[in-house]
């Protein structure tokens, strides 16, 4: 049984993940607890990036429960999710404003900055190098302001110094009182990790 308490962010109790209508994982349960980073292993196929679109909405789940205790949460899948035609400014604008949250124009231009993204603020991001569009879509995290991170393979074209900085801004995260659920081939290598193998045999 999932150990739960109040101050618990997301709590998935007997979910049963599914790929094309058959079923991967069977009573899946966790527990994200303020501080807590999660990281989802397991070779292709074993439902690293399926649990975390049901975690996100994305999925419906038929069986158990996801509960997010009213806290927001932002998802960063292997896809950018970002309007190609947009600016990198106003891509987080809409996100955002999509979120009801009433960001100002200075608080996005230093999430910009702060990614080494202050330049492209004006350019289309389906004009940018896959490195600058990976920093795009983890900006998303400071400028939504979510309790929940849900990271998926959150490493990919990222170079050494965009690494340093997500780790950097994950452990701030938590040290806020955040949470993040990470489905990674490669350990971020912080400390007080828990691990979920998914390995299926």
């Amino acid at each position: 049984m999932t150990q739960v308490n109040s101050s618990t962010l997301l709590q998935v109790s007997g979910l049963e993940v599914e790929v094309a209508e058959r079923p991967l994982l069977t009573d899946f349960n966790l527990s994200v607890n303020p501080g807590a980073l999660i990281e989802i292993k397991g070779p292709n196929g074993s439902g690293k990036t399926t649990l975390l679109r049901y975690l996100a909405g994305i999925r419906r789940a038929h069986r158990g429960s996801i509960d997010l205790r009213s806290h927001s949460f932002a998802y960063v899948g292997q896809k950018s999710g970002l309007n190609a035609a947009l600016t990198a400014y106003e891509n987080l604008r809409w996100l955002t404003q999509n979120a009801d949250q009433n960001t100002s124009e200075t608080e996005l231009m230093r999430v910009l900055s702060e990614l080494g993204l202050k330049s492209c603020r004006d350019m289309p991001v389906g004009s940018l190098s896959a490195g600058q569009v990976r920093r795009c879509g983890l900006a998303s995290l400071l400028a939504l302001k979510a309790r929940i991170w849900l990271l998926d393979e959150p490493l990919t074209s990222l170079d050494e110094s965009a690494i340093d900085w997500l780790k950097g801004a994950i452990t701030s995260h938590r040290a806020s009182g955040g949470g993040a659920v990470v489905a990674t081939h490669a350990t971020l290598g912080l400390p007080d990790t828990e691990t979920i193998d998914l390995n299926v045999s």
